[in-house]
C-alpha cells in the first residue's frame, strides 16, 4: 500500500511514502485537508491533537505527551500541565492553554476579526512563517525517529500549511 502527501520540507513536491502496517495512523494529507474538525487560529487540528481536552483521558495520555513532545520538538511540558481547551475558547471562560505566553497568532487573528490566519490578506506572514516552520522542520527527522502511530498523533494534527493555503 502506498501513501501519497505533500513534501512538507520542500512544499513543491509529492512524495510517496509505504505505509508499513494496515492500521497505520497516517491520514491521507489531502484527506486530511477536508475534515470539519476543531481547528485553533492557526490552522492545527485541536481535535486530533493528543493535548485537547477532548483527547485525555488518563494520566498515562499526558505522561505520553510530555515524553514525545521534548523528544521531537524539545518542549517541556510537564504532565500534569497537559490539557488544552483549545484557542477558539474565549478568554473570559480561563480556558487552559498549552504554553504560558499569549499566541500573538491568536491575538492577530481576533484583532483582524477572522476565523484563521489563512483567511488573512497578507498570508502567509513572517509571524506565521516562523509558526509553521517549528513543525515542518521536524517532520524529516520526526519520520525516522517517531512510530508511524506517534507521527500521526504528535506531527500531523499541526501541519497546517494546506489548510490555511486553501482559498474557499
Amino acid at each position: 500500500m502506498l501513501f501519497i502527501a505533500p513534501d512538507i520540507v520542500t512544499l513543491k513536491a509529492w512524495v510517496i511514502l509505504p505505509v508499513l502496517r494496515e492500521n497505520a495512523c497516517w491520514r491521507r494529507s489531502m484527506e486530511r485537508s477536508e475534515i470539519t474538525g476543531i481547528r485553533a487560529r492557526c490552522g492545527f487540528l485541536c481535535s486530533d491533537c493528543r493535548s485537547y481536552k477532548e483527547n485525555i483521558h488518563s494520566d498515562a495520555d499526558r505522561e505520553r505527551l510530555s515524553v514525545v513532545f521534548e523528544k521531537i520538538y524539545g518542549y517541556t511540558i510537564a504532565p500534569g500541565n497537559v490539557n488544552c481547551d483549545g484557542c477558539i475558547e474565549p478568554d473570559q471562560n480561563s480556558p487552559r492553554r498549552l504554553g504560558t505566553e499569549r499566541c500573538p497568532i491568536r491575538d492577530c487573528v481576533l484583532e483582524k476579526g477572522i476565523v484563521h490566519c489563512g483567511r488573512c490578506d497578507i498570508f502567509p506572514c513572517d509571524l506565521m512563517e516562523r509558526h509553521l516552520a517549528t513543525v515542518e522542520t521536524v517532520v524529516t527527522r520526526a519520520r525516522k525517529i517517531l512510530t508511524l502511530e506517534e507521527y500521526g498523533d504528535f506531527v500531523e494534527p499541526y501541519l497546517s500549511r494546506e489548510y490555511l493555503s486553501r482559498k474557499e
